[in-house]
Parts: structure tokens; sequence; C-alpha cells
């Protein structure tokens, strides 16, 4: 795998679910509480396994007409498309993909304001929270992406991408999406494993941000430790400065416990370029909770 700007246009997605139970499909199999997302409004979800380990990621914009739009900028909507159908038994549900119709792009605008901009019952414009935004617009019209820039406000920022930090080798605590986890919300897949993590304080790993000097390293790597493997390295791309990258990581708690420098970094990318710095990410908490 490449570093992340070189990455960014491997797909998107824009699921337009209809029927009187589109909500109640996606309550039950996803995270986030949805039951009282009003119309114009949006909100992050994750679709784990049983297990809590992490599949999808997607916002969830509720249209003036009721319909469900699924939105992200990261992966094709056909994968996920049929997650949700696989999900759907007798419930009046209609899954459209318009994802060859209809291009997401994210961006940092740093602004979080809770209601989506509608054109003609087309979600155009939907907050995703954390200062990000997506914006849907025709395929024909759809503009070129800085990808460098995007790709440094987006790590910087702890924001997770899909087949980086969005795997089912991580659950959602580990790369900073505790936020989008509902855990009082009744049962939902995954819910059980999210809840235990919590309850008993297991989490194991967490996100770090890390800059380093050369260039922008391959991911993923393992990053080791005296001790051994201290965690992977998800994503990277080039540093503002001439000569810099920066990247983000999922770390072992032990291996950051045992650094003594403050941002000394206590492991290294085996065989990589050496990382000058690292810094955790925000701990986000699940909602929800007593």
């Amino acid at each position: 795998m490449l570093s992340d700007s070189t990455a960014i246009g491997v797909g998107h997605t824009a699921l337009r679910l209809r029927g009187r139970d589109a909500l109640t499909v996606i309550q039950r199999i996803s995270s986030q509480q949805l039951e009282t997302l009003g119309r114009g409004h949006a909100r992050t979800t994750l679709f784990c396994d049983f297990r809590g380990r992490l599949l999808h990621r997607a916002v969830v914009a509720r249209a003036s007409d009721d319909a469900l739009w699924l939105l992200r900028d990261d992966a094709p909507g056909a994968e996920l498309a049929a997650h949700v159908d696989r999900h759907v038994f007798r419930e009046n549900v209609t899954i459209d993909d318009l994802s060859p119709q209809w291009t997401a792009r994210a961006e940092w605008r740093n602004d979080d304001v809770p209601s989506i901009e509608e054109h003609d019952g087309i979600p155009v414009v939907v907050p995703e929270g954390r200062g990000f935004l997506l914006r849907l617009v025709p395929a024909a019209q759809a503009p070129t992406l800085d990808a460098a820039r995007f790709a440094r406000d987006r790590i910087t920022r702890g924001r997770p991408r899909h087949g980086h930090e969005i795997h089912e080798d991580f659950n959602p605590y580990e790369i900073g999406c505790g936020d989008e986890v509902h855990l009082s919300k009744g049962c939902y897949t995954g819910q059980e494993a999210l809840q235990r993590l919590i309850t008993y304080a297991s989490v194991r790993r967490q996100p770090v941000l890390v800059r380093g000097r050369g260039d922008a390293p391959p991911v993923p790597a393992d990053l080791m430790s005296a001790s051994g493997v201290a965690g992977r390295l998800t994503s990277t791309t080039a540093g503002d400065a001439a000569g810099t990258w920066l990247g983000f990581a999922v770390v072992r708690n032990e291996a950051l416990m045992a650094s003594t420098g403050g941002t000394v970094p206590p492991f290294a990318i085996e065989g990589g370029p050496e990382i000058d710095s690292f810094q955790p990410f925000p701990e986000r908490q699940p909602l929800g909770r007593p």
C-alpha cells in the first residue's frame, strides 16, 4: 500500500435508502444513536463485526423527504450497499447506489454546524463532525482534489480512512472514534464487545500522530520497540516542510508509557525513515455512558 496522498480518489459512496424501515435497519446494524436523527441533520456512524472490529464508516444524512443517505469519500459504495442489504429481511427498504452519479468530496472547514444543505432533495453539503464536511456533487462536475493538502489535514486531525484505520484489525477506540459509538442505544452488531472494552478498561492501543524526516514511508508498517512490535503505522503523507513527513499510527499503550522523553518516540519503523516526534490524539469517549 502506498502513502496516503497517492490513495486519494480510490472511490466514494453515495447510497440512498428509502422506505419506512430504512432508519430502523441502520439503527440496528451501526454504532450511532440514529432514532433521534431529525430531518435535515447528519451523524457519523460505524459498522462493525461481532467482535467490535471496524468494517465501514459513513455519514448518515436524513433528507427532508425522509430518505437516508450514507456518504463517504474514501471507498466505493458497492461493499457498504451489500453489507446493509444482508441485514434487510422483510423490512421495507430500497437501496439505491448513486455513487456513479454523485461524487462525495471531504474538506476541512473547522465548522460543526449540524444541519445539512439540500438541493432538489439531494444533500449537497453534509457535516461529518470534527470540523470536516462532505460535499456531494454531480460526478461530471467533481472538482480536482488537492490530495497532498487534504492528506495533511486529515492525518493531522486524526480523521480515519477506509482501508487504513477503518480496518478489521482495529476497534473504534483504538483509532479515536469512540465518540461515534453509543453504548446505551440498545443492541447492534458489535455492541457487546464494545461495551466490554469500556467496562473492563481493556482498550490496548491508541491513535498517535507521528512526524519524521525524509520521504513518507509506505504503509502499513510495523513500529518496533525494544520489546517487539509496538504498533502499526497506518497512513503517511509529505509534511508541510520539505524533507519531512507525518503519519497516523496505532500504538500499544505500554509502548507509549515507556517513553521517558515526552515527545521522543520509544519506537521506530523497521528499516524505515527516522521518527522525530509523536503525540497521542485526544481521547474521544463513547456516548451514552452513565
